[in-house]
Formats: structure tokens, C-alpha cells, sequence
């Protein structure tokens, strides 16, 4: 099975990859790590951050950057699901973009 099959599949332990668990399980074998009834969606996370990191850039007038903010996220997130999280990131502060636009363009009170 290939490894982008196995993120996000509750069969596999999600820290390491390497070793499926049943639900009886509380460990992986293989890394020892106590395994989670939930995992992170690290695309949605990055959308929702990308989102709020636009926001407060434009707020801000600029002085917080959606990019310094971004870095400061991703030293959180585990190496195997940052470029997940970037995806996420961007989507999220190109959806805000286009939120604002459409709300300027119209009118509305911004």
C-alpha cells in the first residue's frame, strides 16, 4: 500500500506509517507511540490558518505577514504533513482574497 494511502487511514498508525492497528490496540508495535482516536487534517488546519493569516494581514495593514505567520505554523506540524498543511495554507488565504474582492466589488461594508 502506498504511503499517501495510509494518511489518514484509521488501519495505520499515523505517526509512523509503518505498522497497521486494530482497534484493540492503545499502541503502535512498531514506534511505541499511544495511538490518538483522532487525527489532524493538516490540509483543513492549513486552510483555516491561511484563512485567519489573511485576515489579520489586512487588518494589520501589513505589518503581520500571512507569510511570517505561516512559518510560525508549520514549526508545529509534523515533516511528513507540511506540504499538506502549505496547500491548505494557501487555499486559505486565496479563498479570503477572493472573499474580499467579491465584497469590494459589490459593496459591501468591509
Amino acid at each position: 500500500m502506498e504511503l499517501s494511502d495510509r494518511i489518514g487511514n484509521n488501519e495505520w498508525c499515523q505517526s509512523c506509517f509503518k505498522r497497521r492497528v486494530n482497534k484493540g490496540y492503545s499502541q503502535c508495535l512498531f514506534c511505541q507511540r499511544k495511538m490518538t482516536k483522532e487525527t489532524i487534517n493538516y490540509d483543513k488546519a492549513g486552510y483555516a490558518d491561511g484563512y485567519a493569516a489573511a485576515q489579520i494581514q489586512m487588518l494589520t495593514l501589513g505589518t503581520n505577514k500571512a507569510d511570517d505567520i505561516e512559518k510560525q505554523q508549520l514549526l508545529k506540524v509534523p515533516e511528513i504533513a507540511k506540504s499538506k498543511y502549505r496547500f491548505g495554507f494557501e487555499d486559505g488565504k486565496n479563498k479570503y482574497e477572493d472573499d474580499y474582492s467579491m465584497d469590494a466589488a459589490f459593496g459591501f461594508d468591509l
